[in-house]
């Protein structure tokens, strides 16, 4: 392993994106290839830790911060099976939007803004899943918040980014603020903020205060994941955002309240899980009914591609509330599996945008012919998650009902696996009115694939979604839940 792993695929998108927007201007035709090369050290960084993980031999790297009378804190970074495998997939993510984003966005005013900005959110998302105490969580939490403001109130699509960009913050902020409640709460009642001893003493929160403490937590979580009914700054900053963005809005960065659900509450709050199982598993199941009937009435590529995140949550909720080993580990590799189809997904409605103009459904047609690469990436990417075997999808959605079988949850879980339909549905409906059926005269004339630095990402995405259905050991021998 590579000294200092952990803080380099942190520290290097950070130091990079302040060279960025400094020397942008007279970089400016570069800065795109900068960034997508400091994306991908990072991701170098955190392969490097492989062996160890293989091995299951967390890593846990400390480093002088906070020493007070009253408190102190060390700077600390926790690697093991839960959070290499999501980091690796936020790094991955970033740096495949990094490479997409030098076409896409090349005509785009404020590059190196716009590229600082996207290694700022790369770095957040990588310290909230790496950090090993609660308050280093929450100040990458809120890292992770405001380049992404940035990135969609200043290179939003349309007239509405500043309203909309406000609405995001508001939302994920008052999240975090709750979060935040909960965070000193557990301090105040146990004397640690370190993820290591929580299992031990969560003990020490009184059984009057546990669910309070709890509920805090959760509306962050649930604002960040966007289960119903905290969902509603999702849509619009998906759709408002540039591609790339929502590439990482989606893809990965609403998994980080996934991987908080899974680090604090199995590990330190699991007879609370377990006391409010069937809550949890409603909700989800919820989630996921809504997300799945909104998908079917959109019309806009994109917001059909939100709608449908939120419902992918919904799956991903159930399995971690239903209090098994197996839901919970369901639910973490379905993490993995939707960052991989999902920022497909919203690649190849980028690409169709990006060669047509077009964002409504009812416009398009007939695109097989015209783009056979983005058809065949679309069509694996969303039967993967609609549960088509032999793809990554199928793999840890039965995973997610196996769990909730296993968890005595009979009745939920069929309700789960019936809405399962509404999947099937929506992104059936959405490949058959893009890609076949009669072609537009205007799409005869203009529509081709996209450059080459749009399909690159999309062709790698393409394989890791068949790749991990086929062999899905390749992730699961990584993974490991705090249970």
């Amino acid at each position: 392993m590579i000294p200092n792993a952990s803080l380099l695929a942190i520290i290097l998108p950070v130091i990079s994106a302040f060279f960025i927007y400094i020397f942008g201007k007279y970089t400016e035709k570069y800065v795109g290839w900068i960034a997508t090369v400091a994306a991908s050290l990072s991701v170098c960084m955190i392969l490097s830790m492989v062996p160890d993980v293989i091995k299951h031999k967390p890593i846990h790297d400390t480093y002088a911060w906070i020493r007070t009378p009253s408190l102190s804190l060390r700077l600390g970074f926790m690697v093991d099976g839960l959070s290499f495998c999501i980091a690796l997939v936020v790094a991955v993510v970033s740096a495949l939007s990094c490479l997409y984003s030098i076409k896409y966005m090349e005509n785009k005013r404020g590059q190196a803004g716009y590229y600082a900005n996207l290694l700022l959110f790369m770095s957040g998302m990588i310290g909230v899943i790496l950090s090993a105490n609660l308050i280093q969580f929450y100040l990458f939490w809120e890292l992770m918040l405001i380049p992404s403001y940035f990135l969609i109130a200043s290179w939003g699509v349309s007239k509405k980014r500043l309203t909309i960009g406000f609405k995001y913050f508001i939302f994920t902020h008052i999240g975090a603020l709750f979060m935040l409640m909960g965070i000193l709460s557990i301090y105040v009642f146990t004397g640690t903020f370190d993820f290591v001893e929580l299992p031990q003493v969560s003990f020490d929160i009184p059984s009057t205060s546990i669910l309070t403490v709890f509920v805090l937590l959760l509306i962050g979580f649930c604002v960040k994941m966007a289960i119903f009914p905290v969902h509603t700054w999702l849509p619009d900053a998906h759709t408002e955002a540039p591609t790339p963005i929502s590439i990482m809005l989606s893809g990965v960065m609403i998994k980080c309240g996934a991987y908080a659900f899974a680090r604090i509450f199995l590990s330190g709050f699991g007879k609370t899980v377990f006391q409010v199982s069937n809550t949890l598993a409603i909700l989800g199941v919820i989630t996921m009914i809504y997300g799945g009937l909104m998908a079917l009435a959109q019309t806009d590529i994109k917001r059909l591609l939100a709608y449908s995140s939120i419902s992918q949550m919904g799956y991903i909720f159930f399995g971690l509330g239903v209090y098994s080993t197996m839901g919970a580990n369901g639910a973490i590799f379905h993490v993995v599996n939707h960052a991989i189809c999902k920022s497909l997904l919203f690649m190849c409605a980028g690409a169709i945008i990006h060669q047509t103009g077009i964002r409504d459904i009812r416009k398009l047609g007939g695109l097989a012919n015209k783009m056979p690469v983005v058809c065949v990436a679309a069509l694996i990417g969303a039967l993967s998650l609609a549960g088509t075997p032999p793809l990554n999808g199928f793999w840890s959605e039965w995973m997610i009902f196996s769990g909730g079988i296993f968890s005595g949850k009979i009745l939920i879980t069929t309700v789960a696996v019936v809405s399962t339909a509404i999947t099937a549905g929506y992104y059936l409906w959405f490949l058959w009115r893009v890609f076949f059926g009669t072609t537009p005269e205007k799409l005869e004339i203009i529509t081709r694939d996209p450059p080459w630095l749009m399909r690159i990402p999309i062709i790698i995405l393409t394989v890791l979604a068949v790749v991990i259905g086929i062999w899905p050991d390749i992730v699961l021998r990584l993974l490991s839940v705090p249970f």
